[in-house]
Order: structure tokens, then sequence, then C-alpha cells
């Protein structure tokens, strides 16, 4: 029988609480795994299942050493919960939290592992029909990096990612997932996403990390967006020399204008080589087991802390909604949520850490709404693979809900995922995704047969008047024919 012993806990979120466990085979298998068990009784839990599941689905498509294992998904004390690697490091969210910013060095090197890792994503094909699975992250940001003791990165949640394979569960409908921070402006204005969104993603993840503040929502006017990259990009030119002008090309305006992936690899990889001063590796040893020495255990939301129970199996349903509202958890991100901003919400499972839990303090909070240019370029939507070469639109969607959030175990608050809904038209209505249009009343039977008779007496008076007037015309016609022919 497999079981799982719960030691302690290693985060805490709106959708349930994340612990480190070893697993039993039964067999004499014995290995330690993270696993997050999910609250009971939400209305959307079947919604954020099927996201889940497509995560585990498309990680054993993937396998990548660089991206986080989702290993099973299983019931515990009725409870639906996620198996995971376990990973002993923190996210990089947490390092700006604590003031341990890495060297250049080791930051340029940090990037260039999350680069590679998005590069094998992004062209990645089914192992076995060779079909482009199409991957697209959609929440790269500091919380979805997590740094291990030994200097090994890992990229987390793709819970909302955007991928092609047939036993996909999970529709996002017209809803686009993320984080609104960290949204390229293209996507926001228009919806659609591609590959150059995650290179925005990791950019601002990486000026983050070495300006130790929160870069703030994007700006939707191509002049305002120019200016505010030059001002924050002037406060690290400096300390950051080298990897200044590669992140400006990663933030540029024009999405067909950011390198892809293995650009970005090679170029942070290149940076690096120049750069003098510790390593990832070196720094990692020193800060990483640090932060997690200080960080406050998780409340036992589930009960669980010194127990061993059996581990169940999880029936599997087809997800009949297509969409999902914002929401905000541990681990997997449950909105494509944020195919937000819509900002479908949710943040990534981090083996080990709390921030694991999805839930990330910063200096600054997104607002409730973004900003309303009034005039500007107006571009189209890119593509999945490759982003159009039209700047985004002038006009941003009129209203975006305000990211949801919840509170770590240090009481700090932090910005989730959030779920956008960009109104692509001022004459369309936007309805909302957690409730269905309603439908008319269907009328009784009897009025359809009222207007039915009504229908066919009109129908029958018509006849008699038409034939009632051919009938005169007739007579007329006779009369005159005999006055004639006296």
């Amino acid at each position: 029988m497999r079981t799982l012993s719960f030691l302690r806990t290693l985060g805490a979120g709106a959708f349930g609480t994340v612990y480190l466990a070893e697993f039993s085979s039964g067999r004499g298998f014995r290995r330690q795994v993270a696993v997050k068990v999910l609250l009971k009784d939400r209305p959307d839990s079947e919604m954020f299942l099927s996201r889940i599941r497509d995560e585990a689905r498309l990680l054993g498509l993937l396998q990548d050493d660089a991206i986080l294992k989702v290993l099973d998904m299983v019931q515990v004390n009725r409870q639906d919960a996620v198996i995971m690697e376990y990973v002993e490091g923190v996210d990089l969210d947490s390092v700006v939290n604590v003031g341990q910013a890495p060297s250049p060095r080791a930051l340029a090197e940090l990037g260039a592992s999350v680069a590679g890792a998005l590069s094998r994503a992004h062209t990645a094909a089914h192992p076995a029909t060779g079909v482009p699975l199409n991957v697209i992250h959609r929440d790269v940001k500091p919380a979805n990096i997590m740094v291990t003791s030994s200097g090994g990165v890992k990229l987390l949640d793709f819970g909302v990612a955007r991928a092609r394979f047939d036993a996909r569960e999970s529709r996002t409908g017209q809803f686009m997932l993320g984080t609104l921070n960290y949204m390229a402006p293209e996507y926001v204005v228009t919806g659609e996403v591609s590959t150059a969104a995650d290179i925005y993603g990791l950019a601002l993840s990486l000026w983050q990390v070495a300006a130790g503040d929160v870069y703030g929502q994007p700006k939707l006017r191509e002049n305002e967006h120019v200016e505010r990259l030059r001002q924050n990009l002037d406060r690290i030119r400096t300390t950051h020399a080298q990897l200044t002008p590669i992140l400006e090309r990663m933030m540029t305006w024009e999405p067909t204008s950011r390198p892809t992936a293995a650009t970005v690899e090679r170029e942070l990889t290149e940076a690096a080589d120049e750069l003098v001063g510790s390593g990832l590796r070196s720094w990692s040893r020193r800060v990483v087991p640090a932060v997690l020495a200080g960080r406050k255990a998780a409340p036992d939301a589930a009960g669980l802390l010194g127990h061993t129970v059996p581990v169940g199996n999880v029936v599997q349903q087809q997800s009949s909604q297509p969409t999902l509202k914002a929401q905000g958890g541990v681990g997997t991100t449950a909105p494509d949520t944020v195919e937000s901003v819509r900002p479908r919400a949710g943040s990534a499972p981090s083996g080990a850490s709390p921030a694991s839990d999805g839930r990330r303090s910063s200096a600054s909070r997104p607002t409730a709404s973004a900003p309303a240019p009034s005039s500007g370029p107006r571009a189209s939507a890119p593509r999945a693979n490759a982003p159009r070469s039209s700047a985004p639109r002038a006009n941003p969607p009129k209203a975006l809900s305000s990211p949801s959030s919840t509170r770590s175990s240090t009481g700090k608050r932090d910005p989730a995922a959030t779920t956008i809904q960009p109104q692509r038209s001022s004459r369309s209505p936007v309805v909302s995704p957690s409730r269905p249009p309603s439908r008319a009343p269907s009328r009784p039977s009897a009025k359809r047969s009222n207007r039915a008779l009504i229908a066919t007496v009109g129908i029958i008076l018509q006849g008699l008047l038409i034939g009632g007037m051919l009938g005169l015309v007739g007579v007329v016609g006779l009369a005159l024919f005999l006055f004639l022919i006296r």
C-alpha cells in the first residue's frame, strides 16, 4: 500500500497547503516529496484540478531537468493532492525580499538557465508523434524561478502554460492567464500571447532581482513604455553594465524585435564568462540555506503533520467549463488563471519553499485598473508562436479586475497571478466567466398555436380578397366584350 508521512509544512495559500512528506510505495521504496493538499468544497475545484492534471501531462512530455516535475495526482483523507518533486531551494521573490541579490555574474548564469528551459519548452515536440507542443509558459516571474543550495535552477508553475496536446482537459476560452505585473503589453491589449511574452517576463524578473524592486504594471502606450524602460534600466546600468543591453532588447515594445530564448541563453552565458565575482553556485551555497533557515512554518490547515496516511487514486473528470475565475493558490496556478488579464491567478508549486504556495510579497501591488491611453499606434494580436510585427493597440481594455492576493505565513500581502478579460470591442458586452448568459424563457405552446391560427386566417382572407378582385375584373371585362360586339 502506498503511504505519505507528513513531516512539515512548506507553504500555504488559497487552494491548500504544501507539505514535505515521505512517500512509500509499500515495497521498500521511499523518497521525499512535496505534497500540495487542496482545500475541499470549493466551487471551482474541478476546474483547478483539470489544470493540474494538464500540467502533469505537459511536464511528462517535456521531461526537463530545469522544470519542476509533477509526479502524481492522489487523494489523501478524501482530499485531492498533488505529489511534486521536492526541491530544497528558494524562489527569487524571497531572495529580493531578504535583500540577498546575486552578483551580476551569478544573475547572468541564473538567467541563462531559465532561458535555456524556456527555449527547450518553446521548441518541444511530442515525443511520440513529433508534433510541436507550442508551449508558452505565460507566467514567468521571480516567484516561479527557484534556486537550490547547490546552484541548480528550476522553472516552476506550468499550470497556466499554453500548449497543444490531445489529452488536455481544460480550455481557456477567451481568457488570458498570468500575473499582471509581468505581462507583456501586447498580451494585455490583444489577449494573444506568443513566446515573446515569456522573454519579456524573464527580463522583468532579472531586472527585479538586480534592482531589488518591482517593475510595475505594463504601460500600454509605446512612448510611456519606452520612457519607463529607459528610467528603470538607468538604475542598474552602472552595476550591471553587461546585462543592461540584453535586458533592453528583451523588453522592447515590438514583440518581434525581442530575441528568442535560445539567443538570450547564449548572450547571458557569454556575459557571465566575461564577468568577475562569485558565480551562481558559490552564491547559492551561501545564501539559500540562510534564507531557508529564516522561514516560518505555514499553518497545518489539513491537520496532517505527524501522520502517515494511505494514498488513493483521483477520479478524473473532464472539465465541462471552458474558463476560470481569478485565483491565487498554492503551487500550480489554477487559471490558463492568469489566461489573466484577464488575470487568471495562481502560482507555481515550489518544492521546498513557502513561496511555492503562490503568494509573494512585493514592494508594490498592482492597482485595480490599467491606464487607458486615448491614442497611439494600433497593433494586431501576435500569433501563438511568433508575434506579429505591429505594435500593441493603443486602446487597452477598459476595465481590469484587481489582482487577487493572499497572505503568507509571515503576514505579508502578496499579489497573485491575475485573470484579465480584455474588451476586444466597445460594442461587445463582457460576460463574466462565472455566470453563463441567461436564456430567454420559452413561450407556452398555446401562444405558438394562436399565432399560427392568426397567420392562417390572414392568409385565407388575403386569398379571398385577391380572388374577389380577379372575379370583378373578369365580370367587367366580359361586359365590355358584349358591349363591343353589338
